[in-house]
């Protein structure tokens, strides 16, 4: 069983408050801190979020939704190179959260608007659950901003990330 119609789009309106509450408990947190990158990280993607339902840039919403959190990383992007920002676990947990919402947002869209496909399987449940989970893993690395799954250790491992 999928997230249907019915109850899919209050999911995404609790996803879009999640990262505004994150983003407000984030700006009262640091306040006085000098260091913002986590206020700013979680500034931008309220900005995502909440901008990707309200001004389509594309139909249908899972290529809107693949092209703002490809726009997205690339703002990260711009924003750490431009700022020389380290690395740290939640912004690690957004690039990739939005990446792999990318990715599997990229293989719905491909499924269901290029190929057509009309018969159930089982990418039809990884899209419905996968995304709303990785979108409450990015919400949970940007309040506790730790290491909590071990993905940077596993960057690190990989060689992805610098030690």
């Amino acid at each position: 069983m999928y997230i249907n119609d019915i109850i899919g789009p209050y999911i995404g309106v609790f996803i879009e408050w999640g990262f505004l509450m994150v983003f407000l408990y984030n700006l009262v947190l640091y306040i006085n801190n000098p260091n913002k990158s986590i206020v700013i990280l979680s500034m931008m993607m309220a900005i995502s979020y909440v901008i990707s339902d309200l001004f389509p840039v594309v139909s249908p919403n899972y290529l809107n939704w693949l092209v703002y959190d490809l726009l997205t990383i690339v703002a990260l992007g711009l924003w750490i190179k431009h700022k020389r920002i380290s690395s740290f676990p939640a912004i690690c947990y957004v690039v990739c959260g939005l990446s792999l919402n990318a990715l599997i947002m990229a293989a719905i869209y491909y499924d269901l608007c290029i190929r057509l496909n009309v018969e159930y399987w089982w990418l039809w449940p990884v899209y419905s659950f996968g995304v709303n989970l990785v979108d409450i893993m990015m919400i949970t690395a940007l309040v506790l901003n730790k290491d909590y799954l071990g993905l940077m250790r596993l960057l690190r491992k990989a060689g992805l990330l610098k030690a």
